[in-house]
């Protein structure tokens, strides 16, 4: 048994081994639920991007990152579905840990099973989990993949001289291209000549020539930096006539004014929460933090089950115990490397005003970061614990990370069923709008949008835009000011290289579904809706339906971006429906409820049935009027006002039967 054992841990020495094994920790940890995954957040602003003109493209990240070339290669190679993008992301990121550990085995050697224990803590580091985000960070996580590779290639050029006179120059050429891809990781640059010191040194004895010899490597990589620095806060601010990233640096300090002591312990206190956070409670938060966990749930067994089976795993075939020598290196110099690696990555962050600490969207901070926590964390380990326990600490730090992505990344598959299905019945309402129609609504699509310029692109998106003189043709809006309901009041707004150029009388009003009731573009027929709470009955004065052009849609909405079209259950039929009632296709509206009805569908709130009730007393079966009318009462408490005030509308039709509306006011009672 202890030779097969042994034979299987053989495998392990070989060199597709460990990438293969890092790809399937990362394959399952956040692919398992791969093709339910979609867009959130800053992700439509980059599928909106990808679908300007040409013409348009360079103009629309020119006022902060104007080389936006990672999102067109990547749109190029996979186009709009999100699938593509979560694929060539999460392999990014597989590339650019491996390249990082790759780079670290160069200069610690003699730690080189916890070094893969490294990489396998960073492929699934817990303070970031924004992976799913696919599309609004690949940018940044190729410019982490770029990073790590020119780390490991100039690693590589100083341990193998004979191979430096074409690995030094990719080295040189793929740092130029990670600082100009975006910033986040151009701090670690300042790292970087330490590095260079110890793979120069190696053990040797410490002198002068090793010292001109570590300046002369380090030279370039300072150079493109500081060529970097120049065009970024002092070329591009010019040319495209933006705002220099220095006034945000100038803020900070004035922030910091005062003593001299105070602005020193300020600076420390920041530092010292930041290194906090990303060592040790980025963990515990992963440990105890899960909101709203519970084993009630399969995904709960399943995420730790996953991760368990992956500490299990590297700790048989990189069991630390087996490496009890004495004649390694003080791990204090990991230690240190990693939080030199921590404090220069996040010198940008704290140069303008925020933290790592904060959550929220701030993780996305903590990408640069996460290479020297999780250093300082494997150093502290193996400073504090013999190598038999250190696989234990390891595994159980591996355990809880997975067990949190997967965690995570259910949130994310459970809100994309939410999305395309608002996406959908917004299209299947209003087939088309006309351009310059803001959309109002007290709710985003889903959780996971949490800006009006999210929805705003998505929306843009759906009706397949087209940008003209550089205006978008339509907008969301959380209308949260008092100016958005006073009509005819001008409504601009412009981002980037496009705006938004509206008016407050060109409105249609949005009521989000629930889990018991479809989505409704407003009008006064929904007036006293007790959904309508907090001021959202406001939503109706303004709602113009002749925003909407009910005729066919030139082109429905792309399914690569949104998914296959739902089935038609209740929702479909009274989308229709109800775009039905607003043309007075009275005949229409009755096939779609019988088509329904012959399927098996039925309405789950109340309000549904309106269109219906109409629908009759148009056409004069009144009996059937009373009986949805009943219907909806019973069906859903406190909708008697907006039942009454309809069958109040209903005795103005010039066909009214009287008799019947008398009857509903009686028994409702109205």
């Amino acid at each position: 048994m202890k030779s097969s054992f042994g034979k299987l841990k053989t495998i392990s020495e070989k060199p597709w081994f460990y990438p293969m094994a890092l790809f399937l920790i990362a394959a399952l940890t956040y692919g398992y639920t791969l093709t339910a995954l979609g867009y959130y957040w800053s992700d439509w602003e980059v599928v909106f991007f990808t679908k300007l003109a040409p013409t348009l493209q360079p103009g629309f990240y020119a006022d902060d990152r104007p080389f936006p070339w990672t999102y067109q290669l990547i749109h190029f190679l996979v186009g709009s579905n999100p699938i593509g993008w979560q694929v060539v992301t999460l392999l990014l990121r597989w590339a650019g840990v491996l390249f990082f550990v790759y780079a670290m085995i160069q200069v610690w050697s003699q730690y080189k099973k916890q070094i893969y224990w490294l990489g396998a803590l960073l492929i699934v580091y817990p303070g970031f989990v924004q992976q799913a985000q696919s599309a609004a960070f690949s940018r940044h996580i190729m410019a982490l993949c770029l990073f790590a590779l020119s780390l490991y290639l100039m690693a590589l050029a100083i341990k193998r001289p004979a191979s430096a006179r074409w690995l030094f120059p990719l080295s040189w050429i793929i740092t130029f291209l990670h600082l100009f891809t975006i910033e986040y990781f151009s701090g670690l640059e300042l790292a970087r000549p330490v590095l260079i010191w110890i793979l120069v040194t190696n053990g040797s004895k410490k002198d002068s020539q090793l010292l001109r010899k570590a300046a002369l490597y380090s030279l370039p990589y300072i150079l493109i930096t500081a060529f970097f620095l120049w065009a970024r806060f002092i070329y591009y601010p010019s040319v495209f006539q933006t705002s220099s990233p220095v006034g945000k640096f100038a803020a900070t300090l004035g922030d910091l004014q005062g003593s001299f002591i105070a602005t020193v312990l300020d600076f420390f206190n920041r530092v010292a929460l930041d290194v906090l956070y990303s060592t040790v409670q980025v963990w515990t938060d992963a440990i105890i933090g899960f909101g709203g966990f519970t084993f009630q749930q399969r995904i709960a067994w399943f995420a730790f089950g996953v991760g368990a089976l992956f500490a299990l795993a590297l700790s048989f075939f990189y069991n630390t115990s087996e490496e009890e020598a004495s004649n390694r290196p003080s791990p204090v110099s990991v230690i240190l490397i990693g939080l030199l690696m921590f404090v220069t990555s996040a010198l940008p962050i704290w140069a303008i005003g925020k933290e790592v600490s904060t959550g929220g969207w701030n993780v996305r901070f903590t990408l640069a970061p996460m290479f020297g926590a999780c250093l300082t964390v494997v150093g502290l380990a193996l400073l504090l614990v013999r190598p038999a326990g250190q696989k234990w600490i390891f595994g159980f730090l591996l355990m809880f990370s997975v067990a949190t992505q997967v965690w995570i990344t259910n949130v994310y598959r459970r809100d994309w069923t939410i999305q395309p299905e608002y996406y959908w019945q917004l299209y299947w309402r209003a087939p088309a709008l006309q351009a310059d129609t803001a959309v109002y609504s007290f709710g985003y699509p889903s959780y996971m949008i949490t800006h009006d310029l999210d929805a705003t692109w998505a929306i843009n998106i759906l009706y397949h835009f087209q940008v003209k003189d550089g205006l978008m043709p339509y907008m969301f809006v959380t209308p949260e000011y008092e100016m958005y309901f006073q009509p005819n009041t001008p409504i601009k707004e412009r981002v980037r290289n496009v705006a938004f150029i509206g008016n407050t009388s060109d409105v249609i009003s949005i009521l989000h579904q629930t889990d018991a009731s479809c989505l409704r573009i407003l009008d006064t027929i929904y007036a006293y809706d007790p959904l309508l709470d907090d001021g959202s009955d406001k939503l109706i004065p303004v709602s113009d339906l002749s925003r909407i052009i009910p005729g066919p849609s030139p082109a429905s909405p792309d399914t690569d971006v949104f998914g296959p079209e739902p089935p038609h259950t209740w929702c479909y039929f009274f989308q229709k429906a109800d775009l039905a009632r607003q043309t007075q296709d009275w005949d229409t509206v009755l096939d779609l409820y019988e088509q329904a009805q012959q399927l098996g569908f039925s309405p789950g709130y109340g309000a549904e049935h309106i269109p219906f009730i109409e629908a009759y007393a148009q056409t004069g079966d009144w009996q059937s009027a009373y009986d949805l009318t009943i219907a909806a009462a019973n069906l859903t408490s406190r909708q008697k006002r907006m039942l009454c005030t309809n069958w109040y509308r209903f005795a103005e039709f010039p066909s009214a039967d009287m008799k019947w509306i008398e009857r509903i006011v009686q028994e409702l009672p109205c």
